[in-house]
């Protein structure tokens, strides 16, 4: 009686305990901290079940809540998962896989150096090794999906009843180690080995035995989870547990995918010692057949074999690759691993490398597209390489140059110029030559070319004109453009067949010397190239050559009938110089095995007109010169500032003095200072600048020199490159010293003006300038009682580092004196002085490690900005 009412307690104690798990949501394994043993929990399932009923009613607790806690048949642990992470996934100290900002695994540097080599690398690639390595989440099976019916019930499901109709219940059983259920009310039955359909038949048949008046639902609530083993050649080998779900696929990913020497299509599934099935992932990669993706049960061993026979695939496929044979493949086979060809597959002519019977490589061609060669047998080794096939075009013409819309066009019989430029406006850029346009025409086998020439205008204007030519099938049509551009002679002419939009975009990729422009230079290169290949003995250059008075002189090619005034079309036309009454054309010829050169005048205004005799055909390497109108010249505007009665711009005659025209400016103002004017000229300018950078040059290569051959050498880096800044700093000016007052009073004395010439005639001043190496750089009122010495010791006399023999006078018209020789030759220029001079100390050459060239330097700096200050005061 103590022992029933002891045990009475202790299964009050229980259903306590199952109660607050119950609505704490707790797992079952908690009974641990209660010291429930599973006697206990047997004995209270084995009680009646009014009793049952009876204490939980006594303890306030729906019997029904906790049938399902009681429900699991044991207390076993729950089993998780093998959790799966890309390859290379790092670590931390815990065994927890580091995690990046996103959730994504981070990987090793190693594993991301692989990553991006296999990435950027040409070689080819073993087929579908890469699907298995990197994306976990992507094989991981799926919970929430209906159950199969042919999946097999075994211990740690757990089982969803619903009763309803005549009694009501709800119970979640879990399958326990012996493979059953235990209904509380009902008792044991035994599910383990059946499919889910077979196990609700039985269920749903027996409870109905039992309870008669009701339906019957079943379900699952939960999987188990199982351990299967995954050996042979896996990334990582062992033993793994799964969901219930998984499959063959699920299982090698869990290993990390398959080891480099491992088969993609020979997958063993073996259960109790025994071969169930192999897999081919080709299958399920290439065709998308999982048929033999069965699902795994506990204890089954996947085995991957080692990899077999291969095969390379590349070219012009579309899945280029290293295809593992199976046995008896033929090349039908592995082009259909391939993905198929492209579209731009020349096949007829594959190629495949294959190694004989004296380990020697061989080659064998075989047509893709015969039934015959497909069916041939592929060996182990085999490397297939399907050739791309030519970009040539066929049936088509090219639109080249200064047009809308470039590029390749179809052509038909019958097509005329007219077809392919029906209207100017639309068709042609605002830029386009409308009087010159030439056919590029492939004449044989060997590609050899022609040139049709014909006026573009003409040709729409009236379309029956020979103008509008009739078009062969792969002629070139090329438009120009009215412009001259330097460009670079390497060049395809097909390459110019872009918009200038385009154009435009390829030249922020190129140097600005590459860039394309449709002007005749750059079309007309590789023409003139193939023509230039293309002669030889018997078959003279097509080339021309115009030269002279036309707009675009150069050597052009030689058109079919082309005359005189085709080549003049093809130069541009005749400038507003030209002399049309003469011309003439030379012309080479090969007389008795000896060249001979001859003339030929033709009168060009007869040529024009179209009179046959002086338009003549031209011939190889012809010459046309055409002369300019004797005594032509274009303006010439010579310029006149400062103090003159009418300054301004004057345009002059050929062979115009100076003195002519400050007359017809009506000569100087009463304020004009004759003798400090400056007289430019373009020529001189030019001349100057080269000059100034030939001394630069110069004087940059004595440094180095010294620097290197001299021990004392003691110039400063800054000075050096001070001494280089003031040289690139100085202004060329081109004047040239003229004495104006003795070319307006010696008519003997006089300039030949030139286009460009500007004399400047500065006001009056009565000032003497002190520069160079003197204490205080400054001007002073002229004194003719003063000397050079008086102004050098007014400005503070000379610096320590001063060539104070080397002291000179710059006078106001440019003209140079030294102190030492009197107005050049005679007496003293320190007591001569004017208005207007300049008095310069040099820096002695000692202090720049006597430099050669640095008195020269300093001359030049000195007389620039002497010429400069007289200029920028008027």
């Amino acid at each position: 009686m103590k022992n029933d009412t002891m045990n009475l307690l202790r299964l009050r104690s229980l259903v306590t305990i199952l109660f607050v798990l119950t609505f704490a949501n707790l797992p079952i394994n908690a009974f641990a901290y209660a010291q429930v043993s599973q006697q206990q929990i047997e004995q209270f399932q084995k009680l009646p079940l009014a009793q049952q009923e009876q204490i939980a009613k006594s303890m306030g607790v729906d019997l029904n809540s906790i049938k399902g806690q009681l429900s699991t048949g044991g207390l076993e642990e729950e089993i998780k998962n093998t959790e799966t992470f890309p390859r290379g996934t790092q670590f931390d100290a815990e065994g927890e896989p580091m995690l990046d900002a996103e959730g994504e695994p981070i990987l090793s540097e190693q594993e991301k150096a692989k990553i991006k080599a296999r990435a950027e690398s040409d070689e080819l690639q073993p087929f579908g090794y890469d699907v298995f390595a990197n994306a976990p989440q992507t094989f991981a099976p799926m919970m929430d999906i209906a159950i199969p019916a042919n999946y097999i019930i075994g211990p740690g499901d757990k089982i969803s009843i619903q009763v309803f109709g005549k009694e009501k219940e709800e119970l979640e059983l879990q399958v326990n180690r012996q493979g059953q259920v235990i209904f509380p009310a009902h008792g044991p039955f035994t599910v383990s080995g059946l499919s889910f359909n077979e196990m609700k038949r039985l269920l749903t048949a027996r409870i109905k035995e039992k309870i008669i008046g009701v339906d019957v639902v079943i379900g699952m609530s939960s999987l188990r989870s199982m351990r299967v083993f995954v050996l042979g050649d896996a990334y990582k080998p062992g033993p793994y547990t799964l969901s219930s779900l998984s499959s063959i696929t699920h299982a090698i990913f869990a290993a990390g995918g398959i080891s480099d020497i491992g088969s993609l299509r020979t997958i063993e599934l073996k259960r109790g010692g025994k071969l169930v099935t192999t897999l081919d992932l080709y299958d399920l990669l290439i065709k998308g057949d999982s048929s033999n993706d069965v699902l795994l049960q506990s204890g089954d061993v996947v085995f991957i074999a080692p990899k077999g026979n291969t095969i390379s695939v590349g070219g012009e496929v579309r899945r280029p690759a290293i295809y593992e044979l199976s046995d008896n493949e033929n090349f039908k086979d592995v082009l259909a691993m391939s993905g198929g060809l492209l579209p731009t597959a020349f096949s007829k002519k594959s190629r495949i490398e294959r190694y004989n019977q004296d380990a020697l490589r061989t080659v064998i061609n075989v047509d893709l597209t015969n039934a015959k060669d497909l069916a041939k047998k592929a060996q182990a080794g085999d490397a297939v390489y399907v050739m791309k096939a030519a970009e040539m075009f066929e049936q088509s013409i090219t639109v080249i140059g200064a047009v809308t819309r470039p590029g390749k066009y179809q052509w038909q019989t019958g097509q005329r110029i007219t077809d392919v430029f029906p209207t100017i406006d639309s068709h042609l850029l605002r830029s386009a030559d409308l009087n010159y346009a030439i056919v590029v025409r492939e004449i044989d086998i060997a590609r050899n070319i022609e040139i049709l020439q014909f006026d573009l205008a003409n040709a729409v204007a009236a379309p029956n004109s020979k103008n509008n030519l009739v078009l062969q099938a792969n002629d070139k049509i090329l438009i120009f453009a009215n412009s001259i551009e330097s460009v670079d002679q390497q060049v395809n002419v097909n390459s110019l067949a872009f918009t200038q939009q385009k154009l435009s975009e390829k030249a922020k990729e190129l140097d600005v010397k590459d860039l394309p422009s449709f002007s005749r230079q750059r079309l007309l290169m590789p023409i003139i190239e193939k023509l230039k290949r293309q002669g030889k003995a018997g078959q003279p250059i097509q080339l021309v050559e115009a030269d002279g008075e036309v707009k675009f002189p150069g050597v052009y090619p030689l058109a079919k009938n082309a005359r005189v005034t085709d080549l003049i079309a093809a130069a541009g036309g005749l400038t507003e110089s030209a002399y049309v009454v003469r011309a003439e054309v030379t012309r080479n010829q090969v007389v008795n095995y000896k060249a001979q050169q001859t003339s030929v005048t033709v009168s060009l205004s007869a040529a024009l007109a179209g009179e046959e005799s002086d338009n003549i055909l031209l011939s190889s390497k012809d010459r046309l010169n055409i002369h300019q109108i004797p005594a032509w010249s274009q303006n010439n505007v010579v310029e006149l500032r400062g103090e003159f009665v009418f300054p301004g711009k004057y345009t002059v005659r050929r062979g115009e003095s100076l003195a002519d025209l400050i007359a017809k400016a009506g000569g100087f103002t009463k304020f004009a200072h004759q003798e400090g004017s400056v007289f430019t000229r373009v020529q001189l300018r030019e001349l100057e600048q080269q000059n100034l950078l030939k001394l630069t040059a110069d004087l940059r290569t004595e440094m180095a020199s010294k620097s290197m051959s001299d021990k004392n050498y003691s110039q400063s880096y800054t000075e050096v490159q001070k001494m280089l800044a003031d040289m690139a700093n100085v202004e060329p000016v081109g004047r040239l010293v003229i004495d104006l007052p003795k070319v307006i009073s010696d008519k003997t004395y006089d300039v030949l003006l030139e286009g460009g010439d500007v004399l400047y005639v500065p006001t009056m001043k009565n000032s003497i300038n002190v520069v160079g190496q003197v204490q205080v750089t400054s001007s002073h009122i002229y004194d003719v009682n003063l000397s050079a010495e008086d102004y050098l010791a007014q400005s503070g006399g000379s610096k320590k580092r001063a060539d104070d023999s080397r002291t000179y006078i710059i006078s106001a018209n440019g003209s140079i004196k030294m102190m030492d020789s009197g107005n050049w030759f005679t007496s003293d220029a320190g007591n001569h002085l004017k208005p207007g001079d300049t008095i310069v100390v040099p820096l002695d050459a000692e202090y720049m490690d006597n430099l050669a060239l640095w008195s020269s330097v300093t001359g030049i700096v000195y007389n620039s900005a002497v010429a400069i200050a007289a200029i920028s005061g008027i």
